[in-house]
């Protein structure tokens, strides 16, 4: 079985065909506790308690357009792209499953498993694997399906430095454990951008909220990140909370900034997916996004599907926008 695999995934021709079905996960395809080495110029990309690996040059976009909606726009029109939850998707009924390249284009979907066991199951042009509650979705030529899929392993910790869960998905007004002004940080060295789910109190049949993405900034860039968020003004927003219940005045996610600077490890909250209650706060102050702030940890994996709010934050937000 191995020596059958690896033939196919060094086909060139393409040529070779999947028997359809379904199949438990097994070594020969999915490796669930061991993270392979990834081909040059490929990269990972997390969602819940897994990582899969995508080729560099694949962009991002919304799994509701590409998987769902898949009939709204034109597949030949669309660039390859990891497709995350989160946008609105058209109430429209496609017509098919979808499973087809020339549906849906290229495309690795990340979502939550609506079934409970682990496994592998192949249709048309799908390879579909559910793993740790998670189910990514790889829609792509033969050859590079299999070798994306047989790719995705199980984590605790992303490959940017993200924990899989944080307590701000129960607990969306949680503060930073360890208040630091982030005015005062020195020689920050890294940031991870560890975007999370929030619980919303109103939908009962949400699932276990988790990490939904992350990025990372070395070096100058980290530095120059936290200094636009320390030139932002003192006090939260922009806020319009008349505009959302209570329970929902967070929105649907939020960003926790990991921070690596001479005095080590902080947190910085960052929301700005609700109606109130947007900013970052290292647990000192609360300084209101703008634009130049908020730019670096929201762009490629972080890009906001939805959020809501004033006007004012349209602009800030809306940019840039998915490969849909």
């Amino acid at each position: 079985m191995i020596a059958m695999l690896v033939a196919v995934l060094l086909s060139a021709s393409g040529s070779q065909t999947p028997i359809a079905g379904e199949e438990p996960v097994t070594v020969q395809l999915v490796e669930p506790d061991r993270k392979p080495a990834l081909p040059a110029g490929w990269r990972w990309e997390s969602y819940g308690g897994v990582e899969v690996g995508i080729p560099g040059e694949w962009g991002w976009g919304d799994s509701g357009l590409r998987l769902d909606a898949w009939c709204v726009g034109s597949a030949g029109n669309r660039p390859p792209v990891v497709a995350r939850p989160g946008g609105a998707t058209p109430a429209i009924a496609c017509g098919g499953d979808g499973t087809r390249i020339a549906d849906t284009g290229w495309v690795v979907g990340l979502g939550h498993a609506l079934q409970v066991s682990d496994g592998v199951e192949r249709v048309g042009d799908r390879t579909t694997v559910r793993l740790a509650g998670v189910e990514v979705v790889v829609q792509a030529p033969w050859g590079l399906r299999e070798q994306i899929a047989a790719t995705v392993h199980r984590v605790d910790v992303d490959d940017f430095g993200c924990p899989t869960t944080n307590p701000i998905s129960m607990q969306p007004a949680l503060r930073p454990a360890r208040p630091v002004d982030l005015a005062t940080l020195r020689n920050v060295s890294s940031v991870s951008a560890c975007k999370y789910e929030l619980r919303q109190g109103y939908d009962t049949a949400q699932q276990r909220p988790w990490l939904v993405s992350s990025l990372h900034l070395d070096g100058a860039a980290a530095e120059r990140a936290i200094r636009q968020i320390a030139q932002a003004p003192v006090g939260g927003g922009p806020d319009q909370p008349d505009l959302a219940l209570p329970e929902a005045a967070y929105g649907d996610d939020a960003i926790v900034l990991r921070v690596r600077s001479r005095v080590g490890l902080t947190e910085v909250m960052l929301r700005y997916s609700g109606c109130d209650h947007n900013g970052f706060d290292d647990g000192i102050n609360v300084r209101r996004l703008t634009a130049a702030s908020v730019a670096p940890f929201i762009a490629g994996p972080n890009t906001v599907l939805m959020f809501a709010g004033p006007d004012e934050k349209i602009a800030m937000l809306s940019s840039p926008h998915p490969s849909d």
